[in-house]
């Protein structure tokens, strides 16, 4: 089944915003599709890395402009469940890749991602960005 849309996680708006030409056109099209989802993890991570106010309300004005998804208490149990499973297997997942990975199957999403973690969570749909 083709996901609905995209769940943007935090190394892939961070390249957005520094104007890394393939990856801020790939996210603007996909923005002006209204294809493109967040949720309060991404905000967390990228808001507590802003420098200056300017920065500060470029990215809360894209981020407020795609649809943002709230975490239910299923989302966290379905998080832990699959990083039980997975640790059981030995590999260890930082928790906002795992709770942005149970979100992107609880709404059929694809993660776009530069990150390498979300290849090893099973049942997503991961565009990795080089």
């Amino acid at each position: 089944m083709k996901p609905i849309g995209s769940l943007v996680d935090t190394s892939a708006w961070i390249d957005f915003f520094r104007g890394v030409g393939s990856i801020k056109d790939l996210l603007t099209k996909l923005i002006v599709r209204d294809r493109v989802f967040t949720a309060g993890p991404v905000l967390f991570e990228l808001l507590q890395g802003i420098r200056s106010q300017e920065e500060r309300e470029q990215v809360k004005e894209a981020l407020l402009s795609v649809k943002f998804l709230d975490i239910t208490p299923e989302d966290w149990e379905g998080a832990a469940l699959t990083s039980r499973e997975l640790r059981s297997q030995g590999i260890t997942i930082p928790m906002t890749d795992l709770l942005l990975a149970q979100l992107a199957k609880a709404h059929d999403l694809e993660i776009i991602s530069l990150d390498p973690h979300f290849d090893q969570i099973p049942g997503i749909a991961h565009r990795k960005l080089m």
